[in-house]
């Protein structure tokens, strides 16, 4: 039973000479403390210390809260930051502006707008694309829609589809220049062509609506 305290208030036993529970000095060494050896009763008085009990070395806290002083703290290291990458819409080079849109007509598309930016745009079935059409009538990849900034124009053109792409219920083959509130149908699904870019209206080279 411990029934002795050191210089710090801890309970240890009373044939030990330094306390296990106090911090080391810095000066300090690692010192050996003998734990002693309990005599079962009716055993003999004079009975050596057992192995199991022997030598107990008792090696000192570390801890940075008991350490000395003078020991400066690591700075933590750095945390990652997350960037968000830019996609290809929003970097200077090669950013897209909106130039028209196809506003849906009938089924699940009816009062939505799909933008047409400059450069091509795919419509077709597979949501990689610019514009999709979930119907079984469209292809993956059905039709492509171009702006040409230089010409001022926009053409809808097939994409060797197995259903064929209409524009005011006429198919094309295998494209068609696009003007103003022309109907484009793929599949069952129909779309109202609206120009932004025309003639007199248009993006320039630093990104200004003319």
């Amino acid at each position: 039973m411990a029934d002795k305290r050191c210089e710090n208030g801890h309970f240890i036993d009373e044939s030990w000479d330094i306390c296990p529970y106090c911090p080391q000095e810095a000066s300090e060494p690692e010192i050996a403390v003998v734990r002693p050896t309990r005599v079962p009763a009716g055993g003999a008085a004079g009975s050596q210390p057992a192995e199991a009990d022997g030598a107990l070395r008792v090696r000192r806290s570390t801890n940075a809260a008991a350490a000395a002083p003078a020991l400066a703290l690591q700075p933590p290291p750095p945390q990652e930051r997350t960037v968000a990458a830019m996609s290809r819409h929003e970097t200077g080079s090669t950013k897209r502006y909106v130039v028209a849109w196809l506003i849906g007509l009938n089924g699940a598309a009816r009062g939505e707008s799909y933008p047409v930016r400059m450069g091509r745009n795919v419509i077709g079935r597979d949501r990689k694309s610019d514009v999709v059409i979930p119907d079984d009538q469209a292809s993956s990849h059905h039709a492509d829609l171009v702006f040409r900034p230089e010409e001022r124009r926009f053409i809808l053109m097939d994409h060797n589809s197995t259903n064929g792409t209409y524009v005011n219920e006429t198919e094309i083959e295998p494209r068609r220049d696009l003007i103003g509130k022309d109907v484009i149908r793929i599949g069952s699904h129909k779309f109202l062509f609206m120009p932004l870019c025309h003639d007199g209206f248009f993006w320039d080279d630093e990104g200004l609506l003319k």
